[in-house]
């Protein structure tokens, strides 16, 4: 909700209030079902807090649930304008889609995780913007580029850190892919992160700004790695994507 409403203000693109809560609302439904749906496999040892949460409130979980999805239905069919909400259905399918080809599917078939999570947090993201820009491709595809990196490098580190210091295990076909790109991490994101910084700096945008801002602070973490509790990463790792706040209020 803070990447939407800093997307709207660098782009002085219109947002309404009904937008930015049926986002929330979709993100946390979409959290919720996916984490339901983890625990049906049986637990791993040193399994992250999220998920034994999930396995020790189950109905809890549930009721979160429902609770969320009704009120984003509320919203949605209310509140939204009918062309945001015909935008919002193809999401729906994207979600769907996802949901299934992750938990559905065996595990030599699926699709990285992340690679479909930073995806749809772009998506999301961006669904407003792309109903109201009167040129949505050639104005926002490069900033929507740049923030599914973002994500996918986020979402690289923190599943690179499980794998090698929780799960103890070679990671199975879907992930090798996380995982090599979490092995040539200080490759690929920093030439990222510059990429972005030089953009910000020639075109003057605070997009950019915030997420090469972001991404070094991201980069520290990785290069801090074990010497700071994973616990502590993973949160920090998290919280450094509120770097918009920042150029929000100044």
């Amino acid at each position: 909700m803070l990447w939407q409403a800093f997307l709207a203000r660098t782009f002085q693109i219109p947002l309404r209030p009904a937008g930015r809560l049926a986002l929330g609302l979709t993100v946390w439904a979409i959290y919720l079902a996916d984490r339901i749906l983890d625990t049906r496999t049986a637990p791993y040892p040193a399994e992250p807090a999220r998920h034994r949460a999930y396995r020790d409130y189950p109905r809890t979980a549930a009721a979160l649930l429902a609770l969320a999805l009704a009120a984003d239905l509320a919203v949605s069919l209310e509140l939204l304008r009918p062309q945001v909400f015909r935008n919002g259905l193809l999401v729906l399918a994207g979600v769907t889609l996802y949901l299934g080809a992750l938990h559905a599917l065996p595990g030599n078939l699926r699709v990285p995780k992340e690679l479909l999570v930073a995806a749809l947090f772009t998506v999301g993201t961006f669904l407003v913007a792309i109903t109201n820009s009167p040129a949505p491709w050639h104005t926002l595809w490069r900033p929507a580029s740049a923030y599914f990196l973002m994500c996918l490098a986020n979402l690289v580190a923190i599943d690179f850190w499980e794998w090698r210091e929780l799960r103890g295990a070679l990671p199975n076909d879907a992930n090798r892919i996380i995982v090599r790109l979490g092995r040539c991490y200080l490759c690929w994101v920093p030439a990222l992160a510059i990429t972005c910084a030089w953009e910000g700096m020639q075109g003057g945008s605070r997009w950019y700004q915030a997420i090469a801002a972001s991404l070094f602070a991201t980069i520290f973490l990785y290069v801090v790695d074990r010497r700071w509790p994973l616990d502590l990463r993973r949160a920090l790792v998290d919280g450094v994507l509120f770097m918009p706040a920042l150029f929000l209020v100044c």
